[in-house]
């Protein structure tokens, strides 16, 4: 139905280039063998399949048809839902909420936050915890340069932000709670 105008239609891609005719099992129909398919094309997304942080493609338990509809959709990515965060609640679906205190990125869209097909960083995030969160908050409840490198004093009682999770020691909740403490939840 959404065909003409799709992100495939728009770069010619012909319905043999990802399907074979006549043979008894089409590549891109069988889960085991789609991704290859898929990557011929991708190149970028095959590398990021195979980084440290990933989605399960290469093992098999995930397909690129889980997530995306090839023959057209709404949205230029081809998802299969209205939404990257839609899409990612069919398997994510403890992230979704409601909460009551929810964290704005989280609703907004989980790409804020992470890559969706692989990454370096722990938890397909685009870049380290520590990094991350201080892209949006700053200096609130304690100083924000701990991260950069700056003031790196192992005496100092703050050096177990640096260890570990970072800011997920104490803020374990990002994507949204219902505690009656709030936003500032921790464990």
């Amino acid at each position: 139905m959404n065909w003409a105008g799709s992100e495939h239609d728009k770069n010619d891609v012909a319905c043999t280039t990802c399907h074979t005719i006549h043979v008894a099992k089409d590549l891109v129909l069988t889960k085991a063998t789609q991704p290859e398919k898929c990557f011929t094309c991708h190149a970028e997304q095959r590398a990021q399949a195979f980084k440290r942080s990933h989605h399960p493609i290469k093992e098999g338990l995930v397909v690129c048809s889980d997530c995306h509809n090839p023959h057209g959709s709404f949205d230029r990515k081809l998802l299969k839902q209205e939404t990257v965060n839609e899409t990612c609640f069919q398997c994510h679906a403890e992230k979704r909420g409601p909460f009551l205190h929810e964290h704005a990125p989280v609703t907004d869209s989980c790409t804020n936050c992470h890559t969706p097909h692989g990454s370096s960083q722990p938890r397909l995030l685009t870049v380290r915890a520590a990094w991350l969160c201080q892209q949006c908050h700053s200096e609130t409840q304690h100083p924000s340069t701990l991260y950069s490198g700056e003031f790196f004093d192992t005496t100092s009682t703050s050096l177990s932000r640096l260890v570990g999770k970072s800011c997920l020691n104490c803020h374990s909740q990002i994507h949204g709670s219902n505690h009656p403490s709030g936003q500032r939840l921790t464990r």
